[in-house]
């Protein structure tokens, strides 16, 4: 029921596309207007921090908007077929400014968007990720579009695994 509720929804909203500047958002970027939370438990993210792969070949961005607006999401590409671990793979591969380990999060989605990418009605929405590290006081919230492909870049603030 949920997903159906979700799939609907991408038709209703619009915007533009969400991997080029944005006009418009959804709440504010602190506090997005999230909608089809997720209550799966810590341990599937733990999980999935230990067992998908880190991506490769990312750099680093000078942009301090990159990846934490929802102006300018990281593109992670993929879709329904592999979307979730192309996030996955993408947040494994960052680490805290000083190298730290990190632990992320799934919020929920945000902020429908146009893309030729999308499921229904060429719409898409962003998902909203919470990111920590070890003496880290504020979480820092990453915007996600698994619908679109783009550079991948860690966010001013976040470092690289090392290989």
């Amino acid at each position: 029921m949920k997903r159906i509720f979700y799939l609907l929804s991408l038709s209703v909203v619009l915007s533009i596309s969400a991997c080029k500047t944005a006009k418009t958002t959804s709440g504010t970027n602190e506090k997005p207007n999230i909608t089809g939370s997720t209550n799966l438990p810590q341990s599937y993210y733990d999980n999935a921090r230990q067992t998908v792969a880190p991506a490769t070949g990312l750099s680093g961005t000078t942009d301090p908007e990159y990846g934490v607006t929802q102006q300018k999401p990281i593109c992670v590409g993929g879709k329904t077929d592999s979307g979730a671990r192309n996030q996955q793979a993408y947040l494994n591969a960052l680490r805290g400014p000083s190298g730290e380990e990190i632990s992320y999060r799934r919020r929920g989605s945000c902020c429908a968007f146009k893309t030729p990418n999308g499921i229904i009605g060429g719409m898409g929405m962003l998902d909203v990720y919470e990111v920590t590290w070890a003496g880290n006081a504020k979480p820092m919230l990453l915007y996600l579009n698994f619908y679109d492909e783009g550079p991948l870049l860690a966010p001013v603030g976040l470092t690289l695994a090392k290989p």
